[in-house]
């Protein structure tokens, strides 16, 4: 069985990128102050490791939620569909007379 090269991508509506980038920013904005006030007193680097890894979580929510509102995007133009309509230079042949 061959698989398809064919890659599926998406479009993501605008709340859901905005979504996605808040909670990064939010993201990076706590860890960077905890690591700098954590991380030198070694007995709270557990402490950061578990806040680390909850934000993680919470980033997980936010792209799995985006994921789920997305919507596929169409690569290939189709034609357009006919719905059994005559066209018009079929409808003007000459008549025999």
């Amino acid at each position: 069985m061959q698989e398809s090269d064919a890659e599926i991508r998406f479009r993501y509506p605008l709340h859901a990128q905005l979504l996605v980038g808040a909670a990064w920013c939010f993201y990076a904005a706590v860890l960077l102050p905890l690591a700098l006030f954590m991380l030198p007193i070694v007995p709270l680097a557990p402490v950061f490791v578990m806040i680390m890894v909850a934000l993680g979580g919470l980033l997980s929510s936010v792209h799995a939620y985006a994921r789920s509102v997305a919507t596929p995007r169409q690569l290939v133009t189709l034609p357009r569909r006919n719905d059994g309509q005559i066209s018009q230079g079929a409808q003007r042949t000459p008549q025999p007379s």
